[in-house]
């Protein structure tokens, strides 16, 4: 818990927590896409 506040405490601490998180969204959806096309790539 103590990190929370430490993390939070200033400005630095929570554009980065904003940026892991944004990050990590990104992330997900790029793999999210690409599971999604190749269960939708034509089969020759």
């Amino acid at each position: 818990m103590e990190l929370w506040k430490q993390l939070l405490s200033d400005d630095v601490g929570v554009l980065s927590l904003i940026t892991i998180v944004v990050a990590s969204l990104v992330v997900s959806v790029c793999v999210g896409l690409f599971i999604k096309k190749t269960h939708d790539a034509p089969k020759k």
